[in-house]
């Protein structure tokens, strides 16, 4: 009975998830090599050519690795200290809706709401009028919509700290890291010992595989980058999207060849990062 369900989870796992993305990939990869398309003739390395000699591939996935990775890196380092500090606060009920409220915000929400907080007409700009700080809209530092992708990364600070603080809190109880606390502080270990031989090594290493899979989450991000990413380097799933919808037919061939060319990095990342484990256990 146990095999039979096992079967059939399966069994929906590859229709639902694997046969739409190997179908959607296949789609892409015989339209980036013109073999389908409206304005393409056959088979053909042109596209691929176009986009890896003008550099704006790579320069958007360089961009967009720079904002996961400091997105990532405050949000894991945030949330670590938070749990370290304020556990026993965050217990509490109040607290807790705190925390899973942010949760429950649509990504696109959380980019118009910082729209509105940090533009040029948004709510600090007006505050900041108000009190004389600036005269003009134009004075307003620039943190939407910028190079350095100030909103954007905020906007996902917003989203994943929530999360890694309440994952970081379930892991704390469950390998009993108060109790290791304890008995590390009785051998002689101070706090700072205590923190960075026991807290960080145990959470960390429970936790890296979730943190390299929202790292790719958020190299892939849409709807926030939408809102509050400049024009030039844009995201990857930003210049994807409008590369593919461009009026230009050879740019749409374009935008198929990035969207292979990440699929491709993405997928060989997602192996790099579970052949190991699988490897291990089978070992064990």
């Amino acid at each position: 009975m146990r095999i039979k369900k096992l079967n059939i989870g399966i069994l929906l796992f590859v229709l639902v998830g694997v046969v739409p993305f190997a179908a959607a990939f296949i789609y892409a990869l015989l339209y980036s090599f013109g073999i389908i398309g409206v304005a393409n003739d056959g088979f053909t390395l042109q596209f691929w050519e176009s986009v890896i000699t003008s550099g704006t591939f790579f320069k958007s996935f360089g961009y967009s690795f720079l904002i996961a990775l400091v997105a990532v890196a405050i949000s894991v380092g945030g949330a670590l200290w938070i749990t370290l500090k304020f556990r026993q606060q965050l217990e509490t009920r109040f607290m807790s809706f705190i925390i899973y409220l942010p949760l429950a915000v649509p990504g696109i929400v959380t980019g118009f709401f910082t729209f509105q907080l940090f533009s040029k007409g948004g709510f600090f700009a007006r505050i900041s009028h108000k009190l004389g700080f600036i005269t003009e809209a134009s004075q307003f530092p620039d943190l939407v919509n910028d190079g350095l992708a100030i909103g954007i990364i905020f906007s996902f600070l917003t989203m994943i700290t929530p999360f890694f603080v309440l994952l970081f809190l379930n892991v704390y109880k469950n390998e009993r890291v108060e109790e290791l606390s304890i008995l590390a502080q009785s051998l002689g270990a101070n706090a700072n010992q205590i923190s960075r031989r026991v807290f960080l090594p145990i959470l960390l290493k429970k936790t890296w595989v979730l943190i390299v899979l929202y790292f790719i989450f958020l190299l892939g991000a849409y709807e926030v980058p939408l809102i509050l990413g400049q024009e030039s380097p844009q995201m990857l799933s930003v210049l994807i999207i409008q590369e593919i919808k461009q009026y230009d037919l050879d740019k749409i061939s374009e935008g198929y060849v990035v969207a292979v060319l990440y699929t491709l990095i993405v997928s060989v990342a997602a192996i790099l990062l579970f052949l190991p484990k699988r490897k291990r256990a089978y070992a064990t």
